[in-house]
């Protein structure tokens, strides 16, 4: 058996247990690691410690006084929200195990518990932790959750100030990029940071429909235009009035139809199938596909001119293996998004593998795995990954084998994550480490160890 891996970034960790034996031994032993140490001997004490010090992790102990009950205990799961919970009990009772995890506990050891399983568990739970952060860094800065366009590359980073710069404008948008990139991700995000963003945002699949029903769904018919037309029916583009129409894969668009969306582009007016008077609607046209248009320009099969309507500005979505970088942390996303947690392995097996779906493709096997959990588990590992695939887990040795190097981009990007907040939290207080910390939510003890780790002195 490989031995287990050492703790990594120490953090700040409250024991709550009513024996001072273990406070002592226990706390000693995650000092030893690195970490800052809290105790509370009791429930009310626990919860007080928790909302004033913040910590990275919370051990608790189900059976505490005054009633011993583990019931107390596990009523004191949902007071640590925002921390992981690892449940330390001499219960070790499996419907007390399933209880805890029901109430938000991460995991869970039976007492008397083996140093090095405490250790495992701490670092898991530690790193667990600061991927939260990094999401909810994430959808903080610059508004990124409601743009929906996390990652840190490069290229993620010029698209999403691309999106800042054009969103506030009534400009025509084309997105290019391979398929399940997040082009209609895109596409909200630009509606979403406009001054229309109380308007609708109507996204119609332009290659699903023949150009006689594209016609009627993007404008619409008057009642007897054609069998079972028993009522008028107002089209997308009215639907759409005031926000943005969202043409996905406009590239499929039969020709018929691209002279129709011309006009409409050009005049801003359109006829209802069936109809004999023009209406008109204005709308934002976001345009998207992952098709060369330019190339379909020169062999025939789209329209120059509306070609040169839709690409008011252009916009790129980057492949997942330009940004691969970008794998953990979306990784770790998808599976707190089913609200489970995600172990090394999966990151070594995810970051090992090409992504010809792209993020799509990610996401679809993220959630596969997180279906196939069995009853009481918390975390996705590559097995779980693997059956999702469609692959046995003998079948990918390349995972293991990558789990240093996917280890350490995750350990990198929290890394750099650390250090921006650090640096953004020293500048706003001026360089005062008590307010730094206040605003990091933690100790000044835990910030200096931190500004000399990162060599932030």
């Amino acid at each position: 058996m490989s031995p287990l891996p050492t703790t990594d970034t120490p953090g700040r960790v409250l024991l709550v247990d009513d024996e001072p034996a273990f406070q002592r031994l226990g706390g000693a032993f995650l000092r030893n690691l690195g970490h800052e140490v809290l105790t509370a001997g009791d429930g009310d004490q626990a919860l007080a410690m928790f909302a004033r010090e913040r910590p990275d992790l919370v051990l608790l102990d189900l059976a505490m006084p005054p009633s011993m009950d583990p019931e107390q205990g596990l009523a004191l799961i949902p007071g640590f929200s925002g921390a992981p919970v690892v449940v330390l009990t001499g219960h070790a009772q499996h419907d007390l195990a399933l209880r805890a995890a029901e109430l938000g506990a991460w995991d869970f050891l039976p007492k008397p518990i083996d140093p090095e399983l405490l250790r495992f568990v701490v670092m898991r739970a530690l790193r667990k932790h600061r991927l939260d952060l990094e999401l909810i860094r994430l959808r903080q800065d610059h508004g990124e959750e409601s743009m929906g366009l996390v990652g840190q590359a490069p290229a993620m980073a010029s698209l999403r100030g691309m999106v800042r710069r054009v969103a506030p404008t009534r400009v025509n948008v084309l997105v290019l990029g391979p398929t399940g990139t997040g082009k209609e991700l895109v596409a909200r995000a630009l509606h979403e940071h406009s001054a229309h963003a109380a308007a609708p945002f109507v996204p119609v699949h332009c290659g699903a429909l023949s150009a006689e029903l594209l016609e009627s769904e993007l404008f619409g018919h008057v009642k007897g235009s054609f069998t079972g037309a028993y009522r008028d029916q107002p089209g997308l583009v009215e639907v759409a009035r005031g926000g943005t129409l969202f043409l996905d894969e406009v590239g499929e668009m039969p020709p018929a139809m691209q002279v129709k969306l011309l006009r409409f582009l050009q005049e801003g007016s359109y006829m209802p199938v069936g109809g004999r008077i023009t209406r008109s609607s204005e709308v934002r046209v976001v345009a998207a596909t992952h098709r060369d248009l330019e190339a379909m320009v020169r062999a025939g099969e789209f329209r120059e001119d509306l070609y040169y309507r839709l690409k008011g500005v252009v916009l790129r979505t980057p492949a997942l293996s330009e940004r691969r970088q970008d794998v953990p942390v979306l990784s770790a996303r998808f599976a707190q998004q089913r609200g489970v947690g995600i172990s090394a392995s999966a990151l070594a097996w995810l970051s090992a593998r090409d992504w010809p779906g792209n993020v799509r493709e990610l996401k679809a096997v993220v959630d596969a795995a997180a279906a196939l959990l069995l009853p009481g588990q918390q975390e996705l590992d590559a097995d779980a990954l693997c059956l999702a695939a469609g692959e046995t887990p003998s079948s990918v040795p390349a995972a293991s084998a990558a789990s240093d190097d996917a280890g350490g981009l995750l350990d990198q990007a929290l890394t750099e994550l650390e250090r921006r907040l650090i640096s953004e939290a020293m500048q706003a207080s001026g360089g005062n480490q008590s307010e730094a910390a206040r605003r990091l939510g933690i100790s000044r003890v835990g910030l200096i160890k931190k500004l000399n780790r990162l060599g932030l002195k």
